[in-house]
């Protein structure tokens, strides 16, 4: 494939296509085919071949060394883990959704439970008796595969849904 054929698929600036075409090279997923000698030299000549299958239905996330980008990705976890588990506690969360790559700590998962139930995603199922339990959680809005984030504006987007659920103060 050339730079031009994600172009046209996509319409996204060349120069973010270049630049994460260079990080796909160094994270060894794609390699840059030479153009023939005497052929043409400019960028559209270019062509660039998979030698290596990222993580399936993703494009890898990569910064400019080619080196995985983890940020977001605790949240990520915290949320699968609460759609596949269905109930749970923030410790139990927090277990499954930390890996080698990704530490999601109790405290982490604790604020992320208060928040979507403050903004109606989980309703609690099981009260929490200091200091030996934890509450239990159960996921009553499942909008989709995309976590709900926290925003700074004390709201939570869904952006499964495309909206925002005011949380008010999380203390």
């Amino acid at each position: 494939f050339t730079l031009t054929d994600i172009f046209d698929e996509t319409y996204v600036n060349r120069h973010t296509i270049r630049s994460y075409l260079k990080s796909l090279v160094l994270a060894k997923y794609i390699e840059r085919i030479e153009p023939p000698k005497g052929a043409q030299q400019d960028e559209a000549a270019i062509r660039w071949r998979i030698i290596a299958d990222p993580v399936p239905f993703h494009a890898p996330r990569l910064n400019r060394k080619g080196e995985p980008v983890t940020q977001g990705a605790g949240v990520e976890n915290m949320w699968r883990t609460m759609r596949m588990m269905g109930e749970f506690s923030p410790r139990c969360v927090a277990a499954h959704a930390t890996t080698d790559l990704v530490n999601v700590s109790e405290s982490t998962a604790k604020a992320y439970c208060t928040a979507l139930r403050k903004a109606g995603f989980l309703k609690v199922h099981t009260k929490a008796q200091p200091p030996k339990r934890q509450a239990v959680y159960r996921l009553v809005n499942n909008t989709g595969p995309n976590p709900p984030m926290i925003q700074r504006t004390q709201q939570v987007f869904d952006p499964n849904t495309a909206k925002a659920y005011p949380i008010g103060d999380l203390t």
